[in-house]
Formats: C-alpha cells, sequence, structure tokens
C-alpha cells in the first residue's frame, strides 16, 4: 500500500516521519470524536486505510501514543484510549532528581507555588466525601507512629487529595507527574526529622490546621495554612528547623 497518498485523512509527503504524523491524527480522531478511557480506536486495517499507509506505519504511530501515555495497546486487540498521563513529565522530573540531589530545593518551590494555590480551590470545591477522606488519612498518619514508609504513603495521598479537589486537570496532571519525586521527598524528610530527634507532631498539626481551613470554605486561610507547612517543610531540608 503506498504510504504517500490516500482518502481524504491520508498524509502528504514531507520530511517528518510517517509514524510521528500518523500518531497526530489518531490523536485527532480521538478528540474529534470525544473518546474516553478505556474507549477502542479502530483496528490496525482500519486506521493504515483511512490514512493511506501501512499497518507497520499505524503500529509504529500507536508505539509512539502508548509511550505517551495516550493510548494502552493490548496483545491481539485493539488500542484503547487512556487516562491522559504526564508521562514524558513525569520521566523528566525523576530524572532531575536523581541527577541533582539539591534539586530538591526546588521541587519545594514548585510544591509551594502549586500546592498553595490548589488548596485555595479546593477551599471551595471541594465535597464533603472528600473532607472525610482526607481526614481518614491524617487519623491512618497519625496512628502510624514510627513507621516512616506508612506515613509517606499517607502523607502524599493527603496532598495529592487536595490537589485533585481543586478540579483542575493541569494542576492534578503535574501532581500525578510528580508522585515519585514527591515520595523521595518526604522520605528524606522524615528521615531528617528522626534524625534531628523530632517527632512528626509539628507536621500532623499543621495538616489538621490545613484541613480545617479547607473545611471553613475560606480560600485564602487554607492558602495560607499550605504555605505555612510548606515553608515549614523547605526550612527544614535547608538545615533551618525540623521537618
Amino acid at each position: 500500500m503506498p504510504e504517500s497518498s490516500g482518502p481524504s485523512g491520508a498524509l502528504p509527503r514531507d520530511r517528518e516521519p510517517l509514524g510521528a504524523r500518523v500518531a497526530a491524527l489518531i490523536t485527532e480522531h480521538i478528540g474529534r470524536h470525544g473518546l474516553a478511557d478505556g474507549d477502542e480506536l479502530p483496528s490496525e486495517a482500519k486506521l493504515a486505510e483511512e490514512y493511506g499507509v501501512s499497518q507497520r506505519i499505524v503500529r509504529d504511530a500507536l508505539r509512539a501514543l502508548s509511550q505517551q501515555g495516550v493510548i494502552r495497546t493490548r496483545q491481539g486487540k485493539r488500542a484503547v484510549v487512556s487516562e491522559l498521563r504526564p508521562v514524558a513529565v513525569h520521566s523528566y522530573f525523576k530524572l532531575a532528581m536523581e541527577a541533582d540531589g539539591s534539586a530538591i530545593d526546588e521541587l519545594i518551590e514548585l510544591r509551594l507555588a502549586l500546592e498553595t494555590k490548589a488548596a485555595g480551590l479546593a477551599a471551595t470545591r471541594i465535597s464533603p466525601e472528600e473532607l472525610e477522606r482526607l481526614r481518614s488519612l491524617l487519623d491512618e498518619a497519625e496512628q502510624a507512629g514510627d513507621d516512616l514508609r506508612r506515613r509517606v504513603e499517607l502523607d502524599l495521598a493527603f496532598h495529592i487529595g487536595i490537589v485533585k479537589a481543586a478540579r483542575n486537570r493541569f494542576f492534578g496532571g503535574v501532581i500525578e507527574a510528580l508522585s515519585d519525586v514527591l515520595a523521595t521527598e518526604r522520605e528524606r524528610g522524615k528521615e531528617l526529622t528522626e534524625i534531628l530527634g523530632e517527632s512528626h507532631a509539628e507536621s500532623d498539626a499543621e495538616h489538621r490546621a490545613l484541613l480545617l481551613g479547607l473545611g471553613t470554605g475560606d480560600a485564602a486561610l487554607a492558602e495560607q495554612q499550605m504555605r505555612t507547612h510548606l515553608e515549614r517543610v523547605q526550612r527544614t531540608f535547608r538545615g533551618d528547623g525540623p521537618e
């Protein structure tokens, strides 16, 4: 089958790799037809026919889209649309942290910008069910005592829950992309707290105050509570105080 001609959706001849152009057209197809997580794409044969390319080119395009988190491929079955995930951004953040230990200070600066604003939005948009979920996470964290791994998991879930409650898909995408490096940051912070002979009581108290601020619906209060918490975390990593 010729790879430079075809129906209306077929591709003109130029220098851009065919696989990349087909990937772009498939992405357009997903948006144009309003496909959502779990919806099937047309078969490789049908896509090849529509775009006037070989099935090998279609497979290259699908492989690229899978790596980007746009679709999920399944052996012997049609590819399905995936919930959009910032895969490339996730890899960037992870590599940056692994390559440069000092990047943690920049990470906290990013958290201050993103999570402070997210807390204000969440205060006006959070549901009673989400508030109760956050309260349960804090209860579990306080009961976890010195179980560092469990405290890290619960702390991360608490902060991600606040960002999700902001109802902003881009904030949610960034926090998901940051999930691995945020877990690493928390492990280091909580280890530092114990090395300094401190308890986690201060962090627990700040989380409770933040939860209270969210429950009032007062955006300015919630932002201030989040800023207070994260600025203290920042001071800890800079050696100015306990985590």
